[in-house]
Order: C-alpha cells, then sequence, then structure tokens
C-alpha cells in the first residue's frame, strides 16, 4: 500500500473498529463512540477522494507526457529519413565517419563509386585506399573544423577529386564528420584537351606563317633575283596561304558542329553520294585512283544534307589522298538495325594499329609529312566524328597497315522510312 493511503487507512480502520465496539458501550458512551467512529469514516473518506483525485491528475499528466513523447519520437523519425533521403539524394558522393575514420553511413553515389553495397562500421583506409583521404580526415578531426584538398583515387579506377570534410557534431558520444568527393577528372581532362587544341592550332599556323615570311624575304632581299626563282616562290607564298585558308576553314566547320545543332531534313542518300563522288572524280585522277559504287536505293535520312555531303567528302578525300597509284575506292550503303550505313573502303597504307585510337583527335595525323604535302590540315576526321554524333550516330574504323582501311558511318535512318 502507498504511504499516502496510510491516514485514510488508519482513519477508517479507526472507524470500523470503534462501530464493532458499538453493542457494549452504555448510552452516553455509545453517542460518543458512534460520532468519533462516523467521524472517522467521513475523514477518511475525506483523504481518500483527494488522495484519488490526485492520483488521477499524475495518471493524466503521465498520459499526456507519454503521448508528446511519442510525437517527439516520431517527428524525430521523419527528420532522421529526411536527413538520409537529402544526404542519398545528393549527386556527389557523401560519406560520414567519426573521428576514428569508421564510416557511419554512405549514400547512394559513394556505394557507386567504390563498388560496395554496404560500407557502414568499416574503416574508411579500407574501404577507399587513400591515404591521403584518411590523412584529411585525422586532420579534419584535430580541428573539427572544415578542410579541403585535391585527393587522386585509384580505386576502382583513377579520379581527380576535390575533397572536404567538415564537421558535423557529437551524437551517441562520438564526433562526426562529413566527406564530400567533387569529380574533377572530366574537368582536368578538358582543360588539357584544351591546351593541346592551341598548342596545335598555334603550330599548325606558325608552320605556314614561317615559310610565308621567309619566302617574303628572300624576294624583298633579292631585287635582282630570276623570274622563274621569284614566279616559284610567290606560288609557294600562295600555297601556303591557301593552307592557312583551309586550316580556319576546318576550324570554324568543326566549331559549328561542336557548339550548333544541326537543322534537319528529310532527304535520300544515294542522290547525295553520287555527288560526293562527281565532286571528287578530279582528285582520284590526279592520284590515279579509281571510284566505285555499291548504293542501295530508297535509303531516307533525317539529317543536315550540307553537314553529311561534308562527312563523305572528307572520307573520300583522305581515301583517295593516302590510296596507291592505280588503287580503288569503294563506297557502299545499306540498312541495318534502322540505320543507314555508309562505308568508304580503300586499297591504300592503312592505319598502324597502335595509330588506330587518335585517328579521330584534332591535329593528329599517322604521317605527318605526307598529310602535309597533300594539303591536309589534320582536322578533317574530327569534323567527321563531331557531325556524325551530333545526329545521334556512330563512326568505325577497320585498317590493316599497308592494305587498306574501311570507314563505316552509321546514321538513324528517317522514321517514315525505318518503319
Amino acid at each position: 500500500m502507498s504511504f499516502r493511503w496510510l491516514p485514510a487507512s488508519l482513519l477508517l480502520s479507526a472507524g470500523l473498529l470503534l462501530l464493532t465496539a458499538l453493542p457494549n458501550l452504555s448510552g452516553a458512551w455509545r453517542e460518543a463512540f458512534t460520532v468519533a467512529a462516523l467521524g472517522g469514516v467521513l475523514l477518511a473518506l475525506y483523504f481518500a477522494r483527494r488522495i484519488y483525485a490526485r492520483y488521477e491528475g499524475m495518471r493524466q499528466q503521465i498520459a499526456d507526457l507519454n503521448e508528446e513523447l511519442e510525437t517527439l519520437n516520431l517527428e524525430l523519425t521523419r527528420l532522421q529519413r529526411r536527413r538520409i533521403a537529402l544526404i542519398d539524394g545528393m549527386p556527389i558522393p557523401l560519406l560520414i565517419c567519426d573521428e576514428n575514420a569508421t564510416l557511419c553511413h554512405a549514400n547512394r553515389v559513394a556505394l557507386e563509386w567504390f563498388g560496395f553495397r554496404h560500407m557502414t562500421g568499416k574503416s574508411l583506409l579500407a574501404l577507399t585506399f587513400c591515404y591521403d583521404l584518411y590523412l584529411l580526415l585525422l586532420k579534419a578531426a584535430r580541428r573539427q573544423s572544415s578542410v579541403s584538398a585535391e585527393i587522386a583515387l585509384s580505386f576502382p579506377r583513377e579520379r581527380h577529386t576535390e575533397a572536404t570534410i567538415w564537421y558535423l557534431g557529437e551524437a551517441d558520444s562520438r564526433h562526426l564528420f562529413a566527406i564530400a568527393l567533387i569529380d574533377k577528372s572530366e574537368l582536368l581532362r578538358l582543360e588539357q584537351v584544351r591546351r593541346d587544341f592551341v598548342a596545335n592550332v598555334s603550330h599548325e599556323f606558325r608552320t605556314p606563317l614561317a615559310s610565308i615570311r621567309s619566302l617574303a624575304e628572300t624576294i624583298h632581299d633579292d631585287p635582282e633575283m630570276p623570274p622563274e626563282t621569284r614566279l616559284r616562290f610567290l606560288n609557294l607564298i600562295i600555297q601556303e596561304a591557301d593552307r592557312l585558308t583551309r586550316i580556319a576553314d576546318d576550324l570554324l566547320t568543326l566549331t559549328r558542329a561542336e557548339s550548333m545543332q544541326p537543322v534537319k531534313e528529310p532527304f535520300e542518300l544515294t542522290p547525295l553520294l553520287q555527288q560526293a563522288m562527281q565532286e571528287m572524280e578530279a582528285e582520284a585522277q590526279r592520284h590515279q585512283v579509281s571510284l566505285h559504287v555499291e548504293l542501295q536505293p530508297d535509303l531516307q535520312l533525317l539529317a543536315n544534307r550540307d553537314q553529311i555531303l561534308q562527312v563523305v567528302l572528307n572520307l573520300l578525300s583522305n581515301a583517295i589522298r593516302y590510296n596507291k597509284p592505280q588503287g580503288s575506292v569503294t563506297v557502299r550503303t545499306y540498312a541495318e538495325n534502322h540505320q543507314a550505313v555508309i562505308e568508304v573502303a580503300d586499297t591504300g597504307i592503312g592505319i598502324p594499329s597502335e595509330a588506330l585510337p587518335r585517328i579521330f583527335e584534332r591535329f593528329y595525323r599517322v604521317d605527318k609529312t605526307r598529310s602535309r604535302e597533300g594539303g591536309g590540315t589534320g582536322l578533317g576526321l574530327a569534323i567527321v566524328k563531331h557531325i556524325v554524333e551530333s545526329h545521334g550516330g556512330s563512326v568505325e574504323v577497320e585498317s590493316e597497315y599497308r592494305v587498306g582501311s574501311v570507314f563505316r558511318v552509321k546514321l538513324p535512318m528517317h522514321k517514315t522510312a525505318a518503319d
């Protein structure tokens, strides 16, 4: 029995005891004992009612507190779910570790980066194999502040990242830190491409400009130069100027192919290829190369006609320029998996296998001397690649050194024709 009920119990017991003793008492005593007994019982009932009312109030308070606690727990659960959803929804890898570099949480992108399904509870060093990132976390734990640095990751593949670590606070007697990784590999690659492009353009322009200046100075410094020599030098100056013009034109074509979406229209492929063959007939005769066609009719494209013509002319020009005397170039077309395929096959010098991955790079030449002598700018195949890819197609090459090459362009067919 609770201590607070003791006074009421004693009063009630005393009252009941007095009532049991009434039959043995005389008249005056009986009346006095009756009044005392009834008073004790009433007083006991009064105390009992007050105690019960107080008990009910406390019970209601406990119920209200339990309900409030349950509401707070539900709100805390919702907040935790929102936090986890926010972390998992971030488009960059985000790791949460304690001061001992033990992983507490990793979002979806981080799991995809490192190829794990479950990472919690493991060491950051064992998961990333990156000691620099581990040292950066220890530095943040020592300072309990934000730190950042460029970190190179090698697992599961090489990445150049910007790692930022900041202090989140304390939870369950542990200090937590967030690690965000931003992949800069593509930016660094594009920056390298830009530097290479600027260097290549400078080199390509410097060579003909140097020749023009040298020839012009020779003519200027020798007023008694024989007419035939002067004429030959002037022709060389014109050739170098034409070469500069071709480089500038190809650069503009490449820039348009990269930066502008093609304006498409439906047209039939066969007349376009016949036009390209006619335009290249004179150059083929100069190089003693024969042209052949194997064209499938009724191949419809939805594309920019001028750009596709540029693609075919570039491929034909290369096939003729790098061919052998008495060699041949064959152009084939056919349909394959709702795509129109254009093949340009030659019997030329071919491409070494080690050079195949680079032939679509700007200014890359397999045979630099022969390319410049033939008037090439080193941009033709880069233009082909960008135009074809801007149309949703692809370009492939098969080549055997000193045997020949086959360039294969695949372009989506016009839907009405493909159906």
